[in-house]
């Protein structure tokens, strides 16, 4: 039962923030994403890890919780030397009035008298009363000091309340008023602190039957913070900005829609790309962010070798043939209905960007001047 110092926290959450992006490497990386939105839920825009605190919290609160309510010597002892009051947000029925708190339990109307009357409740003596112990002393409550007459009215108001209610010789049930069953949660507990966050909920990527892997950069991108050279430059980064596919500044719009490239592979845009899933592909919605993302990894890994290897892109061909590796390796997390209609896709986009590099090259198109062209088998390119 002991509350971590924030230094604490801070010292654990370094640690974990450099293992996220770093693993166990010693060269350091960058940060793409702040750690408190990482740390919010993936309802909230973030990817669900749970903040250290948060948790220390939802754990104090169950023990408190079980102290409470439960019986046991190690809850008599701390009873008799610290407990002077009552679980927040714990609902109570009012029976025989012996478990509700008179003046910190939202017994009556719904509302604590604590927050409803604060100046009775830092006047009265008798701060963790029970209902019970009100009822059989008559009303008679003390006071530090003689009520002026609006006080003594509002005294007066809550106890014709008070007696107004109907009181039965029973256990008063406790229950936790964050879950609906009533029972208590850690879960409840950190989702109630956590119920400030704001962020966008990305469903269609963490629905999507992709690797974990891939799902975290098509994050990424919706977050506009993978390492685009517009980015780079934000950080200070010295070198050209320009895309490596053509000589306009790179940013991820660009790069993955904009580009001449991009528009090859899409088909002239994003939009074209959309018409034709939905006409060839009816009610495949579940494999449209499937094959988006196939698309968007390869020309990443693609701008990735002509940035840091120098090896540059001689066909749009050449992205569309991995994106298709990648699909045909990714088909087997669906079931077999879906897999061979993937598959068949993958084979008739195959076979059309096959016959476009022949026609070009039986038309005598130029090439761009790089490396050695390149056997490019679907097997090869799925490890990438």
């Amino acid at each position: 039962m002991y509350l971590l110092p924030k230094t604490v926290t801070d010292k654990l959450d370094k640690q974990r923030r450099t293992f996220f992006w770093q693993g166990n490497g010693l060269k350091r990386k960058y940060h793409l994403v702040k750690w408190e939105t990482i740390c919010q839920s993936k309802e909230k825009g973030g990817l669900g890890i749970k903040g250290i605190r948060r948790m220390n919290i939802g754990l104090l609160c169950k023990w408190w919780w079980k102290l409470d309510n439960e019986k046991g010597l190690w809850q008599d002892i701390v009873k008799a030397k610290y407990f002077r009051g009552g679980v927040l947000r714990r609902k109570v029925k009012v029976n025989n009035g012996k478990k509700a708190l008179f003046w910190e339990d939202p017994w009556l109307n719904d509302k604590p008298l604590c927050t409803t009357a604060p100046v009775l409740y830092d006047l009265c003596n008798e701060k963790f009363i029970t209902v019970y112990q009100v009822l059989s002393a008559s009303g008679q409550l003390t006071f530090r000091h003689w009520l002026p007459p609006i006080l003594f009215e509002m005294c007066m108001k809550i106890l014709e309340d008070v007696y107004s209610n109907d009181f039965d010789n029973v256990a008063d049930p406790v229950t936790w008023k964050w879950c609906k069953d009533g029972s208590f949660s850690t879960k409840s507990v950190y989702n109630h602190l956590a119920s400030g966050d704001v962020g966008v909920k990305f469903t269609h990527i963490w629905k999507a039957k992709l690797p974990y892997k891939i799902k975290i950069f098509c994050w990424l991108v919706e977050e506009g913070a993978i390492l685009t050279k517009d980015n780079m430059v934000k950080r200070n980064w010295p070198g050209d900005p320009t895309c490596c596919f053509c000589h306009e500044s790179e940013t991820i719009n660009h790069l993955f829609f904009q580009c001449a490239v991009a528009k090859v592979i899409w088909g002239i845009d994003i939009q074209q790309y959309r018409s034709w899933m939905s006409t060839w592909l009816p009610g495949g919605s579940p494999v449209y962010i499937f094959c988006l993302a196939a698309v968007c990894w390869a020309i990443w890994k693609r701008r990735n070798k002509a940035c840091f290897e120098n090896k540059k892109l001689k066909h749009p061909a050449e992205i569309i043939i991995h994106a298709c590796a990648l699909m045909s390796y990714w088909a087997g997390l669906y079931g077999a209905e879906m897999q061979s209609k993937i598959m068949e896709g993958v084979k008739t986009v195959l076979l059309g960007a096959v016959y476009v590099v022949n026609l070009e090259a039986r038309l005598g198109s130029p090439k761009t001047a790089g490396d050695s062209d390149p056997e490019y088998s679907t097997s090869e390119a799925a490890t990438d």
